[in-house]
């Protein structure tokens, strides 16, 4: 007898066996038992969870001669046609491939002849969101008016491109990913029946790749067996699905918080050598971040900055939603990790760097520590705040002023040619920065990025002429950047929607003609420095140089 696959061996014989989708099931042998069967069912959810097998089980069960509490006996003629796939009144449709008006006409044409063998002639269309528009409003008439031997059961991974009228006249039931816990316990069971000796870590670690995909768990499950001779262990896991150990990512965890850009460079080329899968290694990285998390907040020990990784999440978290549409997945990874550790680090060192400005030790042998206060260092700050603050704003206006969309298209159609410069020797902390960034507005000469946090828009201020310098030399104009948060993007645009709305327009000033009024809103009252550090510091222990 021919090998049988393992997913295929271990389908569920009976509604019972199923795991996972209780409610569903509970409410189709419900059904069953108290004759209340509908007569068009829709089954959606995420594949291999069990909606084409609960198709099949419903259609031997409501067919079964000999009930058993709800389950198809398994042992009447009509289940062991059924089973065998001998049954004419099963009908099985795959509407990726039968998607036209003709496929759903023909039913439509015998629909009326009674079952040849069964009580019920069962129709099951798999993927039915295939469907062309054409079939769909054939099914739709069908589907109104069906005789009472029939039964349809649609099956779809992508409900919301099912046309509501069909949907309104089925019976829905959204199926649920498999809990990785019921995963194991199948697996488990499989591995009992087929003497399949495997290391626990490896079911764990099948049951997360598989996302809820019982299915594709069984299948890995099987490719494993083949590759091991029945002895499984975690190292042929992760050869076979390419995924970097626990060990690995810790290490490469620890090269991203010391900021030891070689070894991560180093470490990004060496799995991708090795053929392992880049999407599946940055969704490990996200996963043991959110270990660690959990670890900090609920046992208060972790070894990493909490703030370094929920930060690093947040990056991990929209690399996922972008690498998937790259065909260099490896570069944008380099680009993107290094871009945070750049940002990260810089703004640790910003940080260290005024601390140590704005607090020492006295060396006396006084016990008393004495905060020193530089006037100087203050108003050199907030001399670069406001200037920062100012310019920025004065740009947004222009840009708003002189906003294009054509020059926005074109600006953004050549954004990838920043993956040029990401390596780049002078040009590539800057590139790194703004690929980070939203294109948010683009005038004729005035563009706006917006970025998730302030610590990094803080950060785009050092950098800004560096980023005006790259922007001219791939568009050959010159760009004036404004730098804002996604919140005070969101500001700026409700307020020139409201502008616009009310027929007020900005009105574009040069940025050369507003430098003595920035000038003037840098000058600070010393009397103001000197109370805000007392505020801050109390009085006993400020002394101004």
């Amino acid at each position: 007898m021919s090998y049988q696959a393992l997913y295929r061996k271990y389908r569920p014989s009976t509604l019972s066996d199923v795991i996972g989708q209780d409610i569903v099931i509970k409410i189709l042998k419900n059904a069953i038992q108290n004759n209340k069967i509908g007569h068009a069912y829709i089954f959606s959810g995420p594949r291999g969870i069990g909606k084409t097998s609960i198709a099949k089980l419903l259609a031997k069960t409501v067919n079964c001669l000999d009930l058993k509490n709800g389950d198809a006996c398994g042992k009447c003629e009509n289940c062991l046609n059924i089973q065998n796939g001998f049954s004419p009144d099963i009908i099985e449709i795959d509407a990726a491939s039968n998607n036209g008006v003709d496929e759903i006409r023909e039913i439509k044409n015998k629909i009326n002849l009674v079952p040849n063998q069964l009580q019920y002639k069962v129709y099951i269309i798999d993927e039915v969101h295939m469907l062309s528009i054409g079939a769909f409003n054939a099914l739709l008439k069908t589907l109104e008016e069906p005789p009472e031997h029939v039964i349809f059961i649609l099956a779809t991974t992508d409900l919301q491109k099912v046309p509501t009228t069909i949907i309104s006249r089925c019976q829905c039931f959204e199926f649920n990913r498999i809990s990785p816990d019921n995963i194991v316990k199948r697996l488990e069971h499989i591995c009992k029946l087929e003497k399949i000796i495997v290391e626990k870590d490896v079911l764990d670690s099948i049951a997360d790749l598989s996302d809820g995909g019982l299915r594709d768990a069984i299948g890995m499950l099987d490719k494993l067996n083949a590759y091991s001779n029945s002895n499984i262990k975690l190292e042929d896991f992760e050869k076979i699905n390419g995924i970097v150990s626990n060990q690995e990512k810790l290490k490469f965890l620890d090269y991203i918080q010391n900021g030891d850009i070689s070894s991560v460079i180093n470490f990004i080329d060496k799995i991708y050598d090795d053929g392992k899968n880049l999407i599946i290694f940055v969704q490990n990285i996200l996963e043991l971040c959110k270990n660690k998390i959990i670890q900090y907040y609920i046992d208060n020990d972790c070894s990493y900055d909490i703030n370094f990784l929920i930060q690093l999440s947040n990056i991990l978290n929209e690399m996922l939603k972008n690498i998937k549409l790259v065909s260099n997945v490896k570069t944008v990874l380099i680009i993107n990790f290094l871009s945070f550790m750049h940002n990260y680090h810089f703004v640790n060192n910003i940080n260290d760097v005024n601390e140590n400005k704005l607090t020492e030790k006295n060396e006396s042998n006084s016990s008393k520590t004495e905060k020193i206060i530089s006037r100087e260092i203050i108003s050199n700050v907030k001399e670069t705040e406001i200037m920062d603050e100012n310019v920025n704003f004065q740009i947004v206006n222009n840009c708003f002023a002189r906003a294009d969309k054509k020059e926005k298209l074109y600006f953004e159609s050549n954004w990838n040619q920043l993956n040029d410069y990401a390596l780049d020797s002078e040009y590539g902390a800057a590139a790194c920065y703004i690929s980070d960034g939203k294109v948010r507005a683009v005038g004729t000469g005035e563009i706006i990025l917006s970025f998730d946090y302030a610590s990094m828009v803080n950060r785009g201020f050092s950098l800004r002429k560096k980023i005006e310098k790259l922007l001219e030399k791939i568009y050959n104009k010159h760009y004036d950047v404004a730098l804002l948060t996604d919140d005070e993007w969101n500001k700026q645009k409700e307020k020139f929607i409201f502008n616009k709305n009310n027929n007020i327009p900005y009105q574009y000033i040069p940025i050369n003609d507003n430098v003595d009024k920035i000038k003037n809103a840098k000058k600070i009252d010393d009397n103001s420095i000197t109370s805000q550090a007392i505020n801050l510091f109390g009085e006993d222990i400020i002394s101004i140089n």
